[in-house]
């Protein structure tokens, strides 16, 4: 049985309208990983040691 949760509620937003729309929000957010993980990568290469320029005082001051 391949049922995608976004179709039944596509065909049920109907009877359960606030309900449909809160699984329309949270049901289409991709299953992955990628965003954080480039996140904290850049993040990572903003902070380090090779940047002489940023004094970790005022870089934990943010």
């Amino acid at each position: 049985m391949n049922l995608d949760p976004l179709e039944w509620w596509k065909s049920h937003e109907n009877r359960f309208p606030l309900v449909a729309q809160l699984a329309k929000k949270y049901l289409s957010i991709p299953a992955t990983s990628v965003a954080s993980e480039r996140t904290f990568s850049t993040a990572g290469n903003i902070v380090t040691a090779k940047r002489s320029c940023l004094v970790f005082a005022r870089s934990t001051k943010c």
